[in-house]
Parts: C-alpha cells; structure tokens; sequence
C-alpha cells in the first residue's frame, strides 16, 4: 500500500530565463509504508528536487503529489498534515540546529503541532533514544556536541513528530566511518521499530547496498531504474552509463564468477560476500 505518491511531477528552475533547467519531466513513483527506499543518481540528477515536493517544500509546475490518497494541495489542512506526516531532514541538518539546548530543539516540532507540554515530554525523550543518545544530552547546548551527535539531535527533532515517512538526505555525508556505520545502524532499526517509510539521498552505492529494500535511480529528472537492490545493481553497463558505479565489493565478486569460482549469487556488501565465500569453502570449493 502506498503511503506517498508523485504522478507525472513537472518542475523547472529558472523558468522564464536563459538559464531554465527542467528538474523533474514527468516523475512518478510511489513509496509504499515499511520500505526503506533510497534515491541515487549524479549531481544534478534530480534527487533532492524530488524529495523536496514529498512534504510541499515545492510545488510542481504540474502534476501531483499524494499523501495517504490525498493530494497534499487539496487544502492549508492537507497541506499541514503533510508536512508534520513526511519529515525531511536536509543535508548537514545539524546548521539547521538552532535552540538553546537539545531538549528545546528536538522539542520545536512537537510545539508547533499543539501538543500538551506531557506529550511533548515524552516524544523528546522518545527520539532522543531512537537515535542513541542517553538524556544527559537534553540540557547541553546542541553546539557543544560533536559533528555525528549534532546531527542525531537534528534527525531526532524530526522523529520527534513521529512522521509516517522519514526523508534523509545524504545523512552521512561528512561523517567518519563510525559515525556513518552508526548513523546507517539508526535508519535501519528505526525502521523496524516503527515500521514507517524512510526514504534516502546518497551517493554511497555501499550505503545504500546496507539498509535499502529497493533503489530508485534519476537521471536527467526522470526515474531511469527502480527496484531492489538486486534489481538494479545487477544492471551494472546501464549504471555505468548513467555516472554510478556498483559497490568495490560487487566488482570483486563479478570478476571471481567470471574467474571460473562459483560463487553462487552476486553479492553487494563485504558481510554478505564474506559468508558467500565462506559458504562455497565449506562446500568444497576454491577461492
């Protein structure tokens, strides 16, 4: 069942000047509840253009944009349920930072909502755990925490008003390897926790073979593949051709098969190809 639609989502920069670009021509897709989806493509591609008409950030030149069956434009009302329902996280959302403590910032979403000062309380101390953060974080100042915590605070001031679908992006961008291992382990259990929608930018073809049940890639502003993960990175000539590579790992797995070493499946993370190989030892086989 979907939970967030686009259909035939038209939208340009610039238009009207010698400098207008057609950002989206014609997008649609639909997000269904429980997946975890991530968008990819080159710089330009029409990613974040994408995710910035989910929540009504933007409105399109034409088409629609369905929340729940409704289009998010019907009414103010739509509208506003929409963007507490779909919670966008920007790339760096820690400059989006900006209260005098972590409590008041994970706090500002639910306030806007109207909620009881008890309700409020209670989805602060909520997202603060989703993200892995002990409640001694509360009452620092969010500018006295590193770079990987500033940006939990940030995702957790939109978790905190418990949205149907959590848009990210590029949310590791920046991050040292544990920050993003850490970060990725988030998206994950959030996601099996609350069985809602997340749906993710990223230029990692590794990250996004982690975490993601299905990967939709743009190209020039309209959808150029959608599928699982399978789906789409078995498709490595027609990524190529679109500016992506398939994970290292996935190229060291095709050029053992291609080697003469069965190694069964194609495999697009360094655990899964470990177990692969391990699995083809254990049988016999040589590596």
């Amino acid at each position: 069942m979907s939970v967030l639609s686009v259909k035939n989502l038209i939208y340009g920069y610039s238009k009207g000047t010698p400098f207008e670009k057609g950002a989206l021509k014609g997008v649609s897709v639909d997000f269904r509840k429980g997946e975890i989806v991530a968008v990819i493509g080159h710089t330009g591609s029409g990613k974040s253009t994408l995710l910035q008409h989910l929540n009504g950030l933007l409105k399109p030149d034409s088409g629609e944009v369905l929340f729940d069956g409704k289009s998010i434009y019907e009414s103010k009302e739509t509208l506003r349920k929409c963007r507490f329902n779909v919670g966008l996280c920007f790339q760096y959302p820690e400059q989006q930072l900006f209260e005098s403590t972590v409590y008041k910032d994970i706090a500002f979403g639910p306030t806007n909502m109207g909620l009881s000062a008890e309700e409020i309380k209670k989805r602060v101390h909520s997202s603060i755990d989703y993200v892995g953060l002990t409640e001694d974080y509360l009452d620092k100042s969010p500018f006295d925490l590193s770079g990987g915590e500033k940006r939990r605070v940030a995702i957790a001031g939109v978790i905190s008003m418990e949205p149907k679908v959590l848009i990210l992006d590029e949310p590791t961008a920046g991050l040292d390897p544990l920050g993003k291992n850490n970060l990725l382990k988030l998206i994950k259990d959030y996601n099996e926790q609350t069985g809602n929608t997340v749906i993710f930018v990223s230029h990692n073809m590794d990250d996004v073979a982690l975490v993601a049940d299905r990967v939709i890639v743009m190209n020039d502003g309209e959808v150029a593949l959608d599928g699982t993960v399978d789906e789409v990175y078995s498709q490595g000539e027609k990524l190529a051709s679109l500016g992506l590579d398939v994970p290292e790992i996935t190229s060291v797995f095709i050029e053992l098969n291609n080697a003469g070493f069965d190694l069964g499946h194609t495999e697009y993370t360094v655990e899964g190809a470990k177990n692969a190989i391990l699995n083809s030892l254990s049988k016999g086989g040589a590596v």
